[in-house]
């Protein structure tokens, strides 16, 4: 028994692509693509009414824990710089961090994901006062909301040496689990913090770990000019340096913003094909600049750095800002990002994202959009930045089941966890409160 998707206006964007069609959903993935299809016995048909069906998105780095940051009461020091907003803002809220507000966290950020047709999260966790079992608690509830997930746990030494050896062991402990399943839901890669918290052996230890399990390394890097500039002082060498001695430039490796990334990092960064993170929304948010994308030739994917995971805003102000920084990139180069999250993330899973072609993972975002102009392949940046949004998502399937149906989420009562999120963002917020 399968899914039928009928009269569809089917757009993918690895390569982009726009075309009339159906699609028939089976055992979890697409099974045929067709200018029309015949539905088989008990399959279910849904005609898409000439509007806009394509693959789930992929958020290329988020940080689910800030689900439950929206509203929270200011810090106690106003911030004059990134590194203070690191330490009176960001840093708290991971310390008062506890099993339940970790898993409601996940699942607060994954509903908003799939709300926005967003369907695969690479995440980036800290909780260093709940960190054993803290990725299980971030899997449950991307699960309960029916997404997938690409998880680390962010290593660091900010806690000195028993809090770098339980990261250390979470993403271990996660790695393994990963291995043995290999479901093509949930993956693992080993997080690191950022160079400037972390020292040499543990960048070497982070390196270590991800080259035992094949697995790899999701670590920011050169987010503010803070980055190098600590590194040079406490280690006596720069971030590239660094970053080249731990063996960390490869190409599974995913590096988090880069915005600062000195010139001969750039240059490694595109030698070894390196997948960066592009978080345009949080860089202008904390006011770090704008990431190189004009000397950048490594593949670049698109996330949120935490806020939310609608990549349709995040599509569009990558473009704006590109437009306002000079970064000479085209609409096509946008398209190429979000497809760059799903290639990353499709080789952390196994399992194909991010295109409607047979054999692909059958994640579906089925939207109420039917275009006032044409819609072509040639100009369909056009549409996805300038008039595509998230508030025409109406249906999603995540391995050719439904999770969302009409805008309601099929697996769980969605008011009845908002009700829940309240009480406890209350607690986490009131945890922050008491911590210097």
């Amino acid at each position: 028994m399968g899914i039928v998707l009928t009269n569809a206006l089917l757009t993918d964007m690895d390569p982009p692509r726009v075309e009339s069609g159906a699609l028939r959903l089976a055992n979890g993935l697409i099974a045929a693509r067709a200018a029309d299809l015949t539905p088989q016995p008990g399959d279910e048909v849904m005609d898409c009414g000439g509007a806009v069906v394509l693959p789930g998105m992929v958020n290329g780095h988020t940080h689910l824990y800030s689900a439950l940051a929206p509203g929270m009461p200011a810090p106690p020091v106003a911030p004059r710089n990134f590194l203070e907003i690191l330490r009176f803002v960001w840093w708290r809220l991971d310390r008062a961090l506890d099993a339940e507000s970790i898993e409601m966290s996940a699942l607060v950020g994954a509903l908003d994901a799939l709300h926005c047709g967003t369907t695969t999260l690479v995440d980036h966790h800290a909780s260093p006062n709940a960190i054993a079992g803290s990725l299980d608690r971030i899997e449950a509830g991307i699960a309960a909301a029916g997404l997938r997930g690409v998880l680390c746990y962010e290593t660091t030494d900010r806690q000195g040496r028993d809090g770098r050896e339980a990261g250390l062991e979470e993403n271990r402990r996660y790695l393994s689990l990963c291995a043995h399943r290999r479901d093509g839901r949930f993956a693992a890669l080993v997080g690191g913090h950022a160079a400037f918290t972390c020292d040499a052996d543990t960048l070497e230890a982070i390196s270590r770990l991800a080259e035992q399990f094949d697995a790899g390394v999701h670590i920011h890097a050169a987010e503010d000019g803070c980055d190098d500039a600590i590194c040079r002082e406490k280690y006596g060498r720069g971030l590239v340096e660094r970053l080249t001695d731990a063996g960390l430039f490869n190409s599974k490796t995913i590096l988090a913003h880069a915005v600062h990334l000195a010139p001969e990092g750039i240059e490694r960064a595109n030698a070894a094909a390196l997948t960066v993170a592009h978080n345009t929304r949080s860089n202008m948010n904390n006011a770090v600049g704008y990431a190189p994308l004009n000397r950048l030739r490594c593949p670049v994917a698109l996330g949120t750095d935490g806020i939310g995971s609608d990549m349709w805003t995040e599509c569009a102000t990558a473009w704006f800002k590109s437009r306002d920084g000079g970064a000479g990139r085209s609409p096509a180069d946008i398209l190429a990002m979000l497809a760059q999250a799903s290639r990353r993330a499709s080789l952390a899973l196994g399992i194909p994202l991010g295109r409607l072609q047979p054999g692909s993972a059958a994640d579906i975002v089925i939207t109420d959009y039917r275009p006032a102009t044409p819609l072509q392949t040639e100009n369909l940046a056009g549409h996805l930045i300038f008039a595509i949004g998230a508030r025409y998502v109406r249906h999603v399937l995540v391995g050719g089941k439904w999770k969302l149906r009409d805008r309601q989420a099929v697996s769980l009562d969605e008011p009845a966890v908002r009700r829940a999120a309240m009480d406890c963002a209350r607690g986490l917020w009131q945890r922050m409160a008491a911590l210097d």
